[in-house]
């Protein structure tokens, strides 16, 4: 959990979004460790999911739904989101 985090605290630090063509190129790198990211967190949720318990000791009720789930669920909207706002978004002319 904590590269998952790491890549978040990262992913929002450096941010997503370019202004111009060099910062686009980079932001889409970004944007791309986050879908690539939030697959690895979604695979790795399903890969170590318990097995189902199936006798009278089980609890209750157990969610099918784990942290690491909802955690690439949201790097993979975000990665998406900042491509599309990338996509969409005007280049700023700068002057030096």
């Amino acid at each position: 959990m904590r590269p998952i985090a790491l890549a978040v605290v990262i992913a929002l630090c450096a941010g997503c979004f370019g202004y111009n063509k060099g910062a686009k190129r980079w932001a889409y790198v970004g944007d791309t460790v986050l879908i690539l990211g939030g697959g690895g967190a979604i695979a790795a949720d399903f890969a170590t999911k318990p097995a189902p318990c199936t006798g009278e000791m089980c609890p209750r009720y157990t969610s099918p739904i784990g942290g690491a789930l909802v955690v690439g669920a949201v790097l993979v909207v975000a990665g998406l989101f900042g491509i599309v706002v990338n996509a969409t978004r005007d280049e700023v002319k700068t002057s030096r």
